[in-house]
């Protein structure tokens, strides 16, 4: 099972840009660090016993700029003398920011998932490890090295842009121009995760395959940067994706985790996989929440569409088993102000509404089989399982979210991630949630009833790293 896993997919996450770590079965609690051969301190230090099982997570180290790559496949070493077992094959690709700053202009973004995309990329073959690290090369990233690395685009982000001499937004009329002009333009800045819409092609050999094996990086909006599987190069980068069949208008956000189709995924060695996944579209008629459907071959289609008239929601991502679709629509609004987006980001300058919608749909039909907003507040950023069960003659359907019962982690001053405070150590660090509670949301299709069940009995933190 091991193997088959690693064999047959990308492994998918956005994650920190200083290293990863393998473990044997029996030696699952100790990690072994992979560096690259006689490269730098600053690009993989080899750790201390004491380093390996404290619990520092080096969250300082995942926060700080990285600018040096690795841009050729290069041999790894095993560190602390482990080894990786020999079932262990294929390439592991991680996603994240890389640069924060531009420290002659004292630019600084204040958001991690706002950092210049850069991958890290393991390649695993009897027991022998080659790595790559490298910046994508999108129009986002190259206008800053075209600037000379001096200065950050102006633009929307998750947070703010700030001067690093005073922790302020820089703002102003100008700027939220060039803002607006960028972002329509210029933005493909994609940090945030890596998806494979080519499971069923295992390898780049165009002796056999017609067109290279490509994986892509995606972010919760509609640029997508793609990279050649082999050699990880960055092929092309877009500010849109392709129009959906069935769209109406313009799609301003799509989740950064789509999902695979469970009833194709069996037919994943002889054929494509159709990939789901939930966009915000802008129509003459206002704001719609579209779930999407992407071949292999790279065609889209809104498989079904409902209009949100409450404001423009946000979605980090959603829940699919193998014959329904479950859109949470947490009670959080896209403020379209410029100006206020521009001084808090995106998420923070979110607005509030009194409920959380619940959307399922069924896949075969495309039909909404039920639409229901419940009084209680759900806020999330990650699902983690769909199920479907069979009890009394009906269905029920159950989403299980990583979720909060307040918005602080996402909209609050100690919001996720938001660097000026993560910077100030940990006491500020540790202000955060414990990283989310599981909770249920179940959907009883005979009745339309919706029940929201959170696990408060399990105390352990899911989700966010905080030390």
């Amino acid at each position: 099972m091991r193997g088959r896993l690693l064999q047959s997919s990308i492994f998918l996450a956005a994650s920190c840009n200083v290293g990863t770590a393998f473990t044997t079965p029996q030696q699952s609690r100790r990690a072994y660090y992979v560096q690259p051969m006689h490269e730098s301190t600053q690009l993989g230090q080899q750790r201390t016993e004491e380093e390996t099982t404290n619990t520092n997570v080096n969250f300082e180290e995942w926060i700080a700029d990285a600018p040096e790559e690795i841009i050729k496949w290069k041999p790894c070493v095993i560190s602390d003398g482990g080894s990786i077992p020999s079932y262990v094959q294929g390439t592991l690709v991680r996603n994240g920011g890389g640069i924060w700053t531009a420290p002659n202009n004292n630019d600084e973004f204040s958001h991690i998932f706002d950092g210049f995309a850069k991958i890290h990329s393991y390649r695993i073959h009897n027991s022998q490890v080659e790595c790559q690290s490298r910046f994508l090369q999108g129009a986002w990233y190259k206008t800053f090295l075209e600037k000379g690395k001096q200065s950050i685009p102006a633009g929307i982000g998750v947070g703010p842009v700030l001067d690093s001499t005073n922790q302020q937004p820089k703002l102003g009329m100008v700027r939220t121009i060039q803002a607006l002009i960028n972002s329509a333009t210029i933005f493909d800045n994609t940090p945030v995760n890596i998806w494979d819409y080519q499971p069923h092609i295992k390898e780049s050999d165009n002796s056999t395959n017609k067109r290279k094996k490509t994986i892509v990086a995606l972010t919760d909006a509609p640029p997508r940067t793609t990279i050649d599987f082999n050699t990880m190069d960055t092929i092309s980068s877009s500010t849109i994706n392709p129009l959906a069949s069935g769209a109406k208008g313009y799609e301003l956000t799509v989740t950064a985790h789509p999902m695979y189709s469970q009833a194709k995924m069996a037919a994943v060695d002889s054929e494509g996989v159709d990939t789901y996944n939930v966009a915000v579209e802008l129509g003459l008629q206002g704001p719609s929440v579209n779930l999407v459907r992407e071949t292999s071959e790279g065609k889209r289609s809104v498989v079904a569409s409902v209009p949100s008239t409450d404001g423009i929601p946000y979605a980090h991502s959603f829940g699919l088993s193998a014959n329904f679709a479950m859109i949470v629509l947490q009670p959080l609004r896209l403020d379209p102000s410029p100006d206020r987006m521009l001084e808090l980001g995106f998420l923070r300058a979110m607005t509030h509404v009194d409920q959380t919608r619940i959307v399922l749909v069924e896949l075969a039909s495309g039909n909404v089989v039920l639409d229901k907003c419940i009084d209680e507040k759900v806020y999330f950023y990650h699902s983690i399982s769909q199920a479907e069960i069979e009890e009394d003659g009906g269905v029920t359907v159950s989403l299980r979210l990583c979720a909060y019962k307040t918005p602080d982690q996402i909209t609050g001053e100690h919001q996720f991630m938001r660097l000026e405070q993560a910077k100030k150590g940990r006491e500020w660090r540790n202000k955060l949630h414990r990283g989310g509670t599981f909770c249920d949301i179940n959907c009883n299709l005979l009745d339309q009833s919706v029940e929201v069940d959170w696990k408060d009995e399990i105390e352990q933190g899911y989700e966010l790293p905080v030390t």
